[in-house]
């Protein structure tokens, strides 16, 4: 039989969370049992990013919204400083757009902060151990998202699809023209074709309503 990591030794977990009752809750869930070791907490992802050397965590336990840098932007500069940082991400939030976030930086785990003690310590207890887990209402949102994405295939031509590659990687209309080997006339007709489909006014709302609808970029 494989031997239980918790039996060698405790994982090291770093707990980031801003509301101090939510912080001290997580601190004594994690300090009652032998399978891990809170080495530290912040309230921030600043004050996280200067204790993280001194603490040497395994796992991250992160908010998703922390004041200043939220925890997806904390999670990115940690890894350039601990690249074998697991984490996992906790939130009061169904947001698509923030899920689809959440999605695309790699992290672990996702977890509702409204989900029972049990499945918070199992999920923290698989991301430890290099695995994934992902909260049932986390799949369910990004499934439906995902259906809207082939919707979305459906109203853009092949043409703008690829046009909104580019807009979305922040390329300006001569550079698009460029790339594509079309005139500018004929990307800023593409342009207002997507703003119009997309009900977008500018290109936050363009990228908002493109991740919105699951987009995971052209054919």
């Amino acid at each position: 039989m494989k031997p239980e990591k918790e039996s060698q030794s405790p994982i090291a977990l770093l707990i980031v969370e801003d509301q101090g009752m939510v912080r001290t809750f997580f601190e004594r869930l994690f300090g009652q049992g032998s399978r891990f070791s809170v080495v530290d907490s912040a309230r921030s992802g600043e004050e996280a990013l200067i204790k993280l050397e001194a603490s040497q965590p395994d796992v991250a336990l992160v908010d998703l919204q922390l004041p200043g840098m939220d925890g997806l932007e904390f999670v990115s500069l940690a890894r350039q400083l601990r690249p074998q940082l697991r984490v996992l991400m906790v939130s009061s939030r169904i947001d698509p757009l923030a899920l689809t976030r959440i999605r695309e930086s790699g992290v672990e785990g996702y977890l509702e902060k409204d989900g029972s003690p049990e499945e918070l310590i199992e999920a923290l207890g698989v991301v430890a151990e290099g695995r994934h887990y992902y909260s049932e209402k986390f799949r369910e949102t990004l499934a439906r998202e995902g259906t809207k994405a082939q919707g979305l295939g459906k109203i853009l031509s092949r043409r703008e699809q690829q046009v909104l590659d580019k807009v979305l990687d922040a390329k300006s209309n001569r550079e698009i023209a460029e790339i594509m080997g079309l005139s500018i006339r004929t990307i800023e007709f593409h342009r207002r074709n997507l703003m119009a489909k997309l009900e977008a006014t500018n290109l936050t709302e363009l990228k908002e309503a493109a991740l919105l609808r699951g987009w995971m970029g052209s054919p």
